[in-house]
């Protein structure tokens, strides 16, 4: 049926502190949206999630919800949602199934994902997407402080230093948008700009560069924030 075409499978990466998407997924005709975090940061408060859910019905048209009121944990919700919470990082996404997916999508993530394991995680994604599969990603590249890029001040050998990048809340990867783009088509996507933010300046002084970030050009500096929509070649 024409209705049974529209159904897909989707995977959002770092859903951070609750599971109301894959929850709610069901209602745009998802089969099943699989969570996929570095770690269990999820709030396991089902009343907070039916309240949430009575909160979007009057939202919902073509497709139904499933019964949530006799689920007694967020895993039998996510159960009867036919969704899955998956908290192992790169380690979770390398269990997964080849083709899986026909979305791949996160908010304001990839700029987290550790910078060492960026480029595997993205020929992961490539191999879990179907091949008509779409992946779609805003990331943030402001420093997560202040907004600006005093992010950059700072050597890789403090940064990525594992007590520093797992234990600080304001860790990120500090790719530009270049090498993100290119790390993306190196994996094996076609890469499109939806849309690309710039600041009216560059919020930092060169000379306050760390020495490794000093090749980068304004152009890149200058990128805040950016949708990007990719497919396989």
């Amino acid at each position: 049926s024409s209705e049974r075409k529209n159904l897909w499978y989707g995977l959002e990466l770092g859903p951070g502190d609750g599971i109301l998407s894959a929850l709610l997924a069901p209602a745009l005709g998802c089969t099943g949206l699989s969570l996929l975090d570095s770690g269990d940061y999820a709030d396991k408060d089902i009343n907070k999630y039916k309240r949430q859910i009575n909160g979007h019905k009057q939202k919902f048209h073509q497709y139904s919800l499933p019964d949530y009121s006799n689920c007694l944990s967020t895993d039998e919700m996510l159960e009867s949602a036919g969704g899955s919470y998956y908290t192992k990082g790169l380690a979770s996404l390398k269990i997964l199934k080849d083709n899986s997916f026909d979305i791949i999508y996160s908010q304001a993530v990839l700029e987290h994902v550790r910078r060492n394991e960026f480029s595997e995680t993205m020929q992961h994604c490539r191999r879990l997407l179907k091949s008509d599969g779409v992946m779609s990603h805003v990331v943030d590249f402001k420093d997560h402080l202040g907004g600006n890029l005093n992010n950059l001040r700072f050597s890789s050998s403090l940064w990525e230093q594992e007590w520093f990048a797992v234990k600080s809340n304001f860790y990120t990867n500090r790719l530009r948008f270049s090498e993100i783009v290119k790390i993306c088509e190196e994996s094996g996507f076609e890469v499109k700009v939806v849309y690309i933010s710039h600041y009216d300046t560059i919020p930092i002084k060169r000379n306050l560069l760390s020495k490794e970030f000093t090749h980068l050009s304004d152009e890149d500096l200058s990128v805040s924030e950016t949708h990007l929509v990719m497919q396989s070649k």
